[in-house]
């Protein structure tokens, strides 16, 4: 009796059982197994009509076999008693068969297998002590089918040589079906034998063919086809001794396979059977080879990402030394199987996955990705398909699987928030004059448009018509398409590559949005996510918040669950506690317009934020609450939305929490906190807001600027005896402190006196300090305007971002340093304008000291040598500009500069500012550019000049007016383009363009403007200033000829050209001008080139100097199309040609040598030669004349 197999027993325990079994069948021929399987094939696969067709076929059949089967075994001996069974239904079987059929298939085309074991295993034979009836027929498997290992074992047992001839006789008539009594077939099977054994062999066959002639011969045939398998199964048989497998062939495998090394145990008896290797089943194990292909520089390959998002290297070299080759992750597809990591194709796969699991890991990586894409890791590194991940994103947030919409969320959020630009626009926002909110809506030419159909001298008008040089007259066309109807005709996909936001808006994220804060209710992350596209949403531009802000089911949802009047009741994250971005969200919907702003504050907005200001919760969560309840009411007190009734109602508040800060706040950062700081420094804000909105009475100031002062006195004496300011919440706190000062003492009820002793003795000693003093050395290094890193707002236009990390050569970087100290020094400045009665005269001595001036001065060198005027226009370089005008308007400080280097500081600054510092502009030109102490004009042209510059300004200071918003749109253009000294010359041009066209002329006198002009250019080259380039001066001399009256040819302008021009041709006489190049918001030379032509035919009476412009072109080392088509196209204009040499570019040698190679044009040279188009001993004829003569390129007959 063998025992099975216990919990616990190994593969050595199976072999020793093995063994133990075939001792025993040695001994005992009649030792069978317990249990034997047998091996069914599987019929092919049918349709389900087909074999719903069979099935009610065969229902009747068995229906019938089953009434006749009946009726047989009634008639049977009762030692086989029949078993009841309980009918059941038709439809049942019916149902059974299906259902069996659906999993197992139907085999063979039959249904007489009714049990699914005995479908798959055959008929289970179990030996019995006594011998039993057979009842039915074991089937044998087919030999045509190829068996497996085990398979192949069970035949061999059941052909075991030691079968004694009586077992396998008796086994034969037991498989008799028609005597059914066992005694009877015995006896009859002897007396059988014994009759063929009395027989010879010669009587055995001839009974055998008399036998077989009396039969049929395809009933012969099939009997022997029958028997021959049997025959074969019972052969004279061999003893066969089961011993170990023999070794695996395993030499087909690489010997780095670790299959090898478990392959060659089978020598052991370790394995069973395995004398087959399947190489592509064990390709798996394989090791990946550790050389991959090299690529060549600037190769490029499929980007690979971690689960995280991060890139991964494409070399193994390429990876840190501190993880071992082992620790590799991520093989775990199909191409390129020696690279870990996902490509994006793969992850959109995935995230298209019906596993849960699989979607969430893919959008997992792809919001990591996104994150690591904003802030700059993967610029000039890998391009994103930005508009495929958005769509990709966006449908996975319509599943409601709250897993996956926090995953999706996330992503979405990482794509269009930007968190490097939020998390510095808040540390930001509360320095003076920082309240103002980006729009970040994608920039058309719209507006530009508009105001060029509007005043004809503004700049926008001129400039678009010096774009109407850029290309050929005839394709000009006054139709414009309208921006709108344009997007409304746009696709998905192109107006998401056109618009983001615009086409995300367009996929209803509001109403989805909503629908997931309001019914499906996620306790995750996903809440922040959605605050944070909403936020985006409205920072896009004014329409599209007044769209949010219309929302009304969606601000209810929001303003009910996340904006309770108390969170101690909340059994959640998220839903019944105040949020934070919440807070930040309205911030900005009531930055973009009074209107907005006003419709926010009728609700509960105020009332909340009353609230949360008397809530005396200390942790951190509370503490960004307030910080952005503060902010709120800062921008609604500057809006004029709280009078002094309700601003009434926070002053105990407000005075709680400055008698808080003056015991807790500390300034070091031992023992303090960056986010404390932050509160109090958007306290003190707040309380300066409410002070400039009137609403802060004298009552009011008496209650807040004592403790006021008292804090200001607290952190600045700790400033004091700092040796370095090192956090940006320590300049920011600081700069708050001085900011407050600086307005309550020059506005307050209370004046200056209630901060004596903060100016006369305090504030001194600061600013001789040696943290002060470090501060101010480093304002060169932390500038904005002088960094030379690449700006990235434009990374994808149609998704516009603010620009606080910069590409540097190093990698990112931030744009703002946290030791910057431009706000620190503007708001200390700004205390120089309060009266020297006021107590700022220690402070003024303080800070015209060499250790302040000195670091200062240089920085205004650097400024006017390298000014970024790309990163100027940056939204976080607006501070740095209010500090620079500062400096200029500061007495004294022009001693430590050069006349040439202020003139040069003055210039590129000017060239900076936008409509937000038009009135900064406007100072500047009256204290530099009017003052006849910098530029030496007449009176007249001087007159002319303030007229025509301030014109520029003047709309620009109406228009920074106009709105009543805290928004400014994130890229400051500037409003003077780089050329702007030759502002009036661009009128002279569109004048010309305007009488073409049938426009009235200019209302400025031709002579004036091009005097002014001249003389105010030659006054800044002079003291080394490049205004424009080469070829944009030679375009401007160009123009000066152009005017309707001709001018030029008075005695006194036309002796001022003179000079301009020997003076150009002599500083550019080595030059090679580029004519094809593109010039921004200005002609091309080449149409300029030919108006200017034409005019010359019309206008120039043979006048030298404009003789001199036209050959310019003209000279052997330019392209030969400028020499054709004069010489062919405009021909007559070369009978008026004529100058002196010393008035030629390089002089006459220049347009003589090398002699002209092209056969056309020393054709055109003979033709216009022989015709006589051009005068005798003219500049024209003595270029045709040499060129013909002695060209070799054409056969004569003449010279000339």
């Amino acid at each position: 009796m063998f025992k099975k197999l216990k919990p616990g027993e190994s593969e050595d325990d199976v072999l020793r059982m093995a063994e133990e079994f075939n001792k025993e069948r040695a001994k005992n021929p009649d030792f069978q197994p317990a249990a034997a399987f047998v091996r069914v094939d599987r019929a092919p696969k049918k349709s389900m009509f087909a074999q719903r067709r069979e099935q009610a076929k065969l229902g009747r059949i068995l229906s019938a076999e089953k009434e006749k089967t009946g009726e047989e075994t009634s008639g049977k001996s009762e030692e086989t008693p029949e078993i009841p069974q309980k009918p059941q239904p038709s439809f049942n079987r019916v149902l059974m068969d299906e259902i069996q059929e659906n999993i197992l298939g139907d085999f063979k085309g039959t249904k007489l297998k009714a049990c699914p074991m005995g479908s798959v295993m055959g008929d289970l034979v179990e030996r019995s002590a006594k011998p039993k009836k057979a009842t039915a027929v074991q089937q044998s498997p087919d030999s045509s089918k190829p068996l497996s290992i085990f398979a192949r074992q069970m035949l061999g047992l059941k052909a075991n040589p030691n079968i004694s001839e009586s077992t396998s006789k008796t086994a034969q008539t037991s498989q008799s079906s028609i005597v059914e009594d066992e005694s009877l077939a015995k006896e009859i099977h002897e007396e059988n034998l014994g009759i063929l054994n009395r027989m010879s062999e010669q009587e055995i066959l001839a009974e055998r063919e008399k036998l077989l002639a009396t039969l049929d011969p395809s009933l012969v045939a099939l009997l022997a086809k029958k028997r021959a398998p049997r025959e074969k199964s019972l052969q004279e048989p061999k003893i066969i001794e089961i011993a170990a497998p023999p070794k695996a062939p395993v030499s087909c495998l690489p010997a780095s396979n670790p299959a090898v090394e478990l392959l060659q145990q089978s020598d052991e008896g370790q394995w069973l059977n395995f004398n087959r290797v399947e190489e592509h089943k064990l390709a798996w194990m394989r090791d990946i080879p550790a050389q991959m292909k090299q690529l060549k520089p600037g190769q490029q390959f499929d980007a690979r990402f971690d689960w995280k998002g991060v890139l991964l290297p494409h070399t193994l070299q390429d990876q840190g030394s501190s993880k071992a080759p082992d620790d590799r992750e991520l093989y775990l597809h199909g191409e390129e199987a020696e690279r870990p990591g996902y490509t994006l194709q793969e992850l959109f796969r995935l995230a298209r996955s019906t596993v849960l699991q699989q979607r969430i890991s893919a959008f997992g990586s792809i919001a990591g990705i996104l994150s690591i894409y904003n802030q700059g890791f993967y610029d000039q590194v890998l391009t994103l398909p930005i508009s495929k991940m958005f769509f990709l994103l966006r449908f996975g947030l319509d599943d409601n699987a709250p897993a996956q919409l926090e995953v999706v969320g996330r992503a979405l959020a990482a794509l269009l928030y930007n968190e490097t630009d939020e998390v510095l626009l808040d540390h930001v926002h509360d320095n003076a004059y920082s309240h103002w909110q980006p729009l970040l809506q994608v920039l058309s030419n719209s507006a530009d448009q508009e105001k060029a159909e509007g005043d004809p001298t503004s700049l926008a008008f001129l400039q678009r018509y010096m774009r109407l040089l850029t290309g050929s007259q005839a394709v000009r066309a006054d139709v414009e398409e309208d921006e709108a109807e344009s997007r409304t005709s746009m696709d998905d996909f192109q107006l998401a590559e056109t618009d983001l936001v615009d086409c995300l808006l367009r996929t209803n994220i509001l109403q989805r949005i909503k629908f997931i804060l309001s019914s499906v209710r996620p306790d995750n992350s996903t809440v922040e996510s959605c605050l944070k596209v909403l936020i985006r949403i409205a920072r896009s531009s004014l329409k599209v918040a007044r769209q949010l802000a219309s929302e009304s089911h969606l601000l209810e949802v929001l303003l009910t669950s996340f904006l309770p009047a108390s969170s101690d009741n909340a059994s959640t994250q998220f839903y019944g506690r105040p949020q934070v971005l919440l807070l930040k969200l309205l911030r900005v919907l009531v930055c973009q317009h009074l209107d907005i702003a006003r419709n926010l504050a009728r609700g509960v907005l105020i009332n909340r934020l009353q609230q949360y200001l008397f809530l005396e919760d200390t942790k951190a969560r509370m503490v960004r609450v307030q910080i952005e309840a503060l902010r709120i009411l800062r921008c609604l007190l500057l809006l004029g939305l709280v009078d002094r009734e309700v601003f009434r109602q926070f002053l105990p508040a407000l005075r709680r929490l400055l008698d808080w800060h003056h015991n807790h706040c500390v300034l070091n950062e031992v023992g303090g906190s960056g986010l404390v700081r932050q509160h109090a420094a958007a306290l003190i804000a707040c309380l300066v807001a409410a002070g400039e909105g009137g609403v802060c009475d004298l009552e009011g100031q008496k209650l807040v600027v004592e403790p006021l002062n008292n804090c200001c006195c607290k952190w600045l004496h700790s400033a004091t005896r700092s040796e370095r300011i090192k956090d940006f919440s320590q300049m920011t706190l600081l700069s708050g402190a001085l900011y407050a000062v600086s307005w309550f003492s020059r506005h307050g009820y209370l004046g200056p006196s209630a901060f004596q002793p903060l100016l006369r003795n305090i504030l001194p000693k600061f600013v001789q300090s040696p943290g002060f003093v470090a501060c101010v050395q480093e304002l060169t290094l932390g500038s904005v305007l002088l960094r030379r890193p690449i700006d990235r707002r434009h990374v994808h236009a149609a998704l516009p971002n603010l620009g606080a990390v910069l590409m540097h050569d190093c990698g990112p970087q931030l744009i703002v340093s946290e030791s910057y100290p431009v706000h620190l020094l503007s708001n200390l400045w700004a205390l120089l304008a309060a009266p020297q009665e006021a107590g700022s005269g220690p402070l003024f001595a303080a800070l015209m000291q060499p250790p302040v001036l000195e670091p200062l001065a240089e920085y205004l060198r650097q400024l006017g040598e390298r000014l970024n005027r790309v990163l100027a226009t940056n939204f976080f370089a607006r501070a740095e500009l209010r500090f620079v005008h500062q400096l200029l308007t500061t007495d004294g400080l022009e001693t430590y500069l050069k006349r040439p280097q202020l003139l040069q500081l003055v210039y590129n600054y000017l060239c900076c500012l936008s409509t937000a510092n038009a009135t900064q502009m406007k100072s500047i030109f009256e204290r530099f550019i009017f003052n006849r102490d910098y530029v030496e004009l007449d009176e007249k042209s001087l007159k002319l000049l303030e007229q025509s510059c301030l014109e520029m300004v003047y709309p620009h200071i109406i228009a920074d007016n106009s709105e009543p918003s805290l928004s400014l749109c994130y890229t400051q253009a500037p409003i003077l383009p780089a050329d702007w000294p030759f502002f009036q010359m661009r009128l002279i041009l569109s004048n010309y363009l305007q009488n073409v066209q049938q426009r009235p002329a200019a209302i400025y006198s031709e002579n004036q403007v091009v005097r002014m002009t001249l003389t105010f250019v030659r006054q800044l080259e002079k003291q080394g200033l490049q205004i424009v380039s080469p070829l944009e001066k030679l375009m401007y001399l160009m123009i000066a000829f152009m005017g309707p009256d001709s001018q030029f040819l008075a005695e006194d302008l036309h002796a001022l050209l003179k000079e301009h021009l020997q003076d150009f041709n002599r500083q550019q006489a080595d030059h090679s001008f580029d004519f094809d190049a593109e010039l921004v918001d200005k002609a091309r030379f080449e149409p300029l080139y030919y108006l200017f032509v034409e005019h010359f035919e019309a206008a120039s009476y043979g006048d030298e100097l404009f003789s001199a412009l036209v050959l310019v072109p003209l000279a052997q080392k330019y392209d030969n199309k400028w020499r054709r088509r004069l010489w062919s196209e405009h021909v007559q204009a070369l009978r008026f040609l004529n100058c002196d040499e010393s008035l030629l570019m390089g002089g006459l040698s220049a347009y003589l040598e090398p002699v002209e190679e092209e056969p056309s044009l020393v054709k055109l040279y003979g033709d216009a030669l022989e015709r006589q188009l051009v005068r005798p001993g003219s500049i024209a004829y003595r270029i045709a004349q040499h060129h013909f003569n002695h060209s070799q390129a054409v056969h004569k007959t003449k010279v000339f």
